[in-house]
Formats: structure tokens, sequence, C-alpha cells
């Protein structure tokens, strides 16, 4: 029975009870959420009248680590929300939605949670919050964090945690502790339906269990309010043993993540029937579980068999560099990738081969992949017949703010320009003053979406892929997309996909007088820098208040272009069969054919559905929230992403999949 005690208010200082004292070690990846339960009426009945908690979270690591980030940063993400508190739901009030961006080492993180509305759990007398902490380690998996957390009903009554009290346990006081392994292990809602696999793969010093959280959230949230005759019955899981393992290379990690995917379907079947199964990566991500569907189609092609195996129904990419980076990063950046700054990983994405690696896993034929570049191998055969049976092959890449995979890489080269330029002169009509270099997007006109595409006939049908041309930093420029320079422009007329039905006799696309003045006026978005999206990281703005609790003034952050590409719309290649004295004229010459080789393999058999975003910097880590409330400008695409993928128009279409 819980102790009778007397009765204290909120407002007394002198007086409280302690209901956590805790403290908890997490390494990379790892987080504890914290969902704490209040029953109101029993604590009234036990003798305790309050109407506000009080939180302290603290950082126990030693001050001396703050200024080393090269083995950490060592620094907690901490988010604290009331059971009522939607992202894509308007939240009434002042009530402020408190969270900490980096609570670093010796530092406190201290806030009140109130029981209101807010809080409330239906009509019950129960108020509940949930409370995450997630370390941000990210570059080497030995070491630990330190926290420690405490719940009083005063303020003074959470410092004297510090002198070893031990919290009262209370009739009407609950904390459930979910850790990473247990929020990332949740079964199936309906055990005897089939399964829907997710399997989530992260990027470059980054990780499962904290960066792909939010994506995850959103996902079970989804698929899980899907009605039970035609719901997914998803299990999202994700490869934890790449963390701080980002420089040995896409072949290392791809084949990791292959076997952690035949490990989890063995396992899952043992139980369960898993006959279905997603991908989702981020940046590099992408190629990583490319190449883990290319490992399993060599090693085990009974798991895609095309009529006992699982069915492939999502491959979708993040801001993913499909064709490297060495087109888009300076050479202060690319030297130091082919040097081995970035290990095995910085040399595939600056498209170089390294000898004397392992050839596991990459081709039935043991002679076919010796010198092949490993993101040319992914999408080539056993793996391409798995590739062109997926339901969805979607991509989502940043136009704007992303240095890190910039929108030619992320994109797959190839993009219908001139429906970009249509719906930024839309935007700009739309718009009532000059400033507004983020205008609203009218959802009507902005997004193109067909089955075939409609770019206008200025697309010449013998002219291919461009790289995406460079510009001036500045901010209002970026944000305008402005890029007048005609010598610039023409780049970009290399990568316009082509209509099949413009075509003449010859093969040849007409161009109007209409269609020049349409390609006068289009402005191109520029090349985002790779110094400034690393920074970006450090100082790029925090939401406000208002954009956490009201979605309503999020319009500026956006889907700007979504548009199903097929393969009749790929133009002619550009670089194939060039004279060799090209090759000393121009010194890119042989990366932009490889690149372009790399491109083509990828959509000349198959539809892409490709999602265009602007969103505020830094853009890279936006685009998948890695941080619920630091990040939240993505949340556009992540919502997008989900319902276009897990809602119940998707799921309709999966239920009827043979």
């Amino acid at each position: 029975m819980a102790p009778m005690l007397p009765k204290h208010s909120n407002h007394d200082d002198t007086k409280g009870i302690l209901l956590l004292n805790e403290t908890k070690k997490l390494g990379i990846g790892d987080l504890s959420r914290y969902i704490i339960s209040v029953d109101k009426k029993k604590l009234e009945d036990s003798g305790i009248c309050i109407e506000e908690l009080f939180l302290r979270i603290k950082n126990e690591e030693s001050p001396l680590l703050r200024p080393v980030y090269l083995t950490g940063p060592y620094t907690f993400y901490v988010d604290v929300r009331p059971h009522n508190y939607h992202e894509d739901e308007i939240f009434e009030g002042d009530e402020v939605i408190p969270f900490c961006e980096h609570l670093k080492p010796d530092a406190r993180f201290k806030t009140k949670i109130f029981l209101n509305k807010h809080s409330r759990v239906a009509n019950t007398n129960t108020y509940s919050w949930t409370v995450d902490i997630l370390s941000q380690l990210c570059v080497i998996p030995t070491p630990t964090l330190k926290y420690s957390f405490r719940i009083a009903t005063t303020k003074k009554e959470t410092k004297n945690g510090s002198k070893g009290k031990k919290p009262v346990k209370m009739d009407g006081f609950e904390v459930k502790l979910l850790d990473t392994s247990s929020l990332w292990s949740f079964p199936p809602k309906y055990p005897n339906k089939p399964v829907h696999l997710v399997i989530m793969t992260h990027g470059i010093f980054s990780n499962i269990g904290c960066d792909m959280l939010y994506m995850k959230d959103k996902i079970e949230e989804t698929a899980n309010s899907v009605p039970e005759d035609i719901n997914p019955n998803v299990v999202v899981r994700g490869c934890m043993k790449n963390m701080g393992k980002s420089a040995h290379g896409v072949h290392y990690l791809g084949k990791r993540v292959a076997e952690y995917i035949i490990e989890t379907v063995d396992e899952l079947n043992k139980k369960y029937k898993v006959d279905k199964i997603s991908f989702i990566g981020h940046s590099l991500g992408g190629p990583t579980q490319g190449m883990a569907v290319h490992y399993i189609s060599v090693k085990r092609p009974d798991i895609f068999h095309p009529t006992k195996g699982i069915k492939p129904v999502n491959f979708i990419t993040l801001a993913s560099p499909f064709i490297g980076v060495i087109g888009d990063f300076p050479l202060y950046v690319s030297l130091p990738l082919d040097a081995g700054s970035l290990g095995l990983t910085g040399r595939d994405l600056n498209l170089k081969y390294t000898p004397l690696t392992s050839k596991d896993g990459l081709t039935t034929d043991g002679n076919a992949a010796k010198t092949k570049l490993i993101l040319e191998i992914i999408p080539q055969p056993p793996a391409l017949a798995i590739f062109e049976r997926f339901v969805h092959r979607t991509l989502y890449a940043n136009v704007v703010h992303d240095g890190i995979v910039p929108l030619r890489t992320a994109a797959l080269l190839y993009l219908d320009w001139n429906s970009l330029a249509k719906a930024k002169r839309i935007q700009d009509r739309s718009s009532s003053t000059q400033e507004a270099a983020t205008p609203n997007v009218p959802d009507d006109s902005s997004v193109s979406r067909s089955e075939t595409g409609s770019p206008s006939p200025n697309a010449r049908h013998e002219t291919p892929t461009g790289e995406i041309p460079s510009s001036g930093i500045d901010k209002k420029a970026a944000l305008r997309w402005a890029l007048p320079l005609p010598s610039k422009r023409s780049k970009f007329k290399r990568g316009q996909v082509t209509e099949s039905s413009m075509e003449d006799s010859s093969g040849n696309g007409s161009t109007t007088e209409t269609d020049d003045n349409d390609a006068n006026e289009f402005t191109a978005p520029p090349e985002a820098s790779t110094m400034l999206a690393a920074l970006s990281v450090l100082t790029a703005p925090l939401p406000s208040q208002e954009y956490i609790k009201n979605p309503e003034v999020r319009h500026h952050d956006a889907i700007v272009h979504d548009k199903i590409y097929t393969p009749k719309e790929i133009p002619r290649a550009h670089y194939a069969n060039r004279p060799a004295i090209k090759k000393v004229i121009y010194p890119n010459e042989s990366v932009n054919r490889t690149q372009e080789r790399i491109a083509r393999q990828w959509q000349m058999t198959m539809n892409w559905r490709k999602v265009l975003v602007k969103i505020k910097p830094d853009s890279h880590n936006n685009i998948v929230v890695r941080r619920r409330f630091v990040n939240l400008y993505g949340d556009v695409a992540v919502s997008h992403m989900v319902e276009e993928h897990f809602g119940v128009e998707a799921s309709r279409k999966y239920s009827e999949l043979s």
C-alpha cells in the first residue's frame, strides 16, 4: 500500500517528493525512451496534489570533453513531448515543447511538465509524457556517455537526488523505459498475418538507433493505423553492425546489411511469415542497401525467388549518392578522399577502383567484377532483375542546401528541368512580395506527377546528362534558384529528359519558339557548398516553437517536384563513344562517362519516382529528421515518404499483390 504523505502544493519549494532518480550509460546509436504516466486521482488519494512535475537531466561526463568532437561529440539530444502532441497537428496554447539539441558534458537540462489537456490521455485521470534521451556519439563505437535523470514534485527536490537519495515509490506514478533494443524489435501488430519487413540503412557517421528513429516511429504509427483487412503488418528493423565503420567501403557495409537481412528473415520466419520487404536508405545507406540486395541475389537467390520468395515492395533512398560525388566535390575534398581520408568508402564515392579487396558476393562469375567500380556493379545482374521487380523505386533529393550529397547524384542525373522551371514561375507569381525567398508552393500546380511525364519538347533527344553547374554562395540566390547565365543554363539541357511522343521520324526532338522562351526563363537551383553544408550541422537555425507547434506555418519547406520517370524519357548517352581527344580537353570526361553509365544502368529498364524537396539547412540531415525537433524542417519529406509508401492507398495496393 502506498504511504500516506501530507498534502503539499506545487508552489511549496521546501517540501517535495523525489519520484525518479537513476543514472544510465549510452553508447553510439543508443537511446532511452521514458514514458511517464501519472494517475492524478491515485496521487490525490495518497495526499499528493500536483499540477506539474519537475524534470532534471544531466550529462555526467567531464566538462573537459566539451571541445572533443573527433571521437564524440559527447553530448545528448533530449526532448519532452506531452501525450497529445503530434508533429502534424496544431498544438494550441502557450505551453512550450521543451528540447535540448546538445546537452554538453556537465550541463543540465531542466524543465516542467504539466498535468493539463495536452498531457491527459483521452477522458481518463491519467496524464502521460514521452522523454527521449539520445546519445550523439557518431564516430567511434567504444565510448559511452553517462547521464542522470530525476523527476520530483518540486524543483529543489531534483537537486537533492545528487546526494544519493532514493526515490519514493508512489501508487499513481509510473515510468516505463524502452531502450534501443526494445524500440527496434517491436513484433508485428497481427502475429497471424504475413509480415512486411522494412529495412532501414543509415549513412556515413550515422546510426540506426537514433538517426533513423523518427522515420521508424512515423512508419509504425501510419502503418498500424491502416484498417486490418489491408494492414501491411510492418516490422521495422535496421542493421546496427555498421555503426562506427563508415570508412570500410560500400561492399563491406552492404555485405553486413545483407547478412543481417538474411539472419532477420530466417529468425522472423520461425514465428511469422515474411512475404514482403522494403528498403529505406539515407545518404550512403542508399548504395549500401543496393549492395545488400546485390549480395543476397548472389548468395541467397531463394530469398527473392519470383514465385516462392519474398516480394520486393519499396526501394527508397533519401539524399543518396548513386553515382558518387567526385563531380560535385571541390578538389580540396576529393583529393583527401582519394588518399583514403574516408577509407575505402571515400574511394568508392570518388569512383576509384581499389585492388586487393574482397569480391565476395559481387557476381556469380568470378572474373566479371574484377576491375569494375562497386557503384557500377550494384545495379548489374543478377540484382538487376530484383530491382526491376520492386513495386516502387523512389528517390528523395534536396534541391538546395545539400553539399554532402548534391542534387545531381541524388536524383540519378536526369530530371525534367522544364517542369521545374514551370513550377518555379508559378511560385514567383503566387508570391505577393519580392522578398519571398522561399515562396509558398501551391499543391495543385508545383508538383508534377504522371506515369509518362510531360517535359517540354525543348529537351532534344540527342542531348543527355550534364553536370549541375556551380554558382555563387548567396543565400537569397540559393533560395530563389537564381542562375541566370545562359552558359550555365545550357549544361542543364544535357540532363533534360525527353518525351518520346515528340520525336520525329529521325529521332530528333523538335524545338518551338515557345520552348525557347521557356528555356530562356529557366532558373536552376545552385550547387550547394560542401563546406557550408558541413558547417550547417553546427550553425543551422533551430525551428521556432511556432514551427514545432503549428504545421500550417511550414509551407516554406515543401515538395517542389514529384514525378515518375520512365525509361522512354531517358535521353541518349552523351559521353559514350566520344573521341579520345575529349579526355585531354576535358579532364572530367572519364568521370562523366562512368557516372552516366551508372545512372543509365539504374534507369534504362525501370521506372523511378523522383521527389525533390526544398527544405532549410542542414537539409542533408533534415530530410530524414535525424533529430525530432532540431531537424523538423524535413518532416515534409518524411511524411510524404511514409504516407505514399505505407499509408492506406499504398497498403491497399500491396494487399492485392499475388
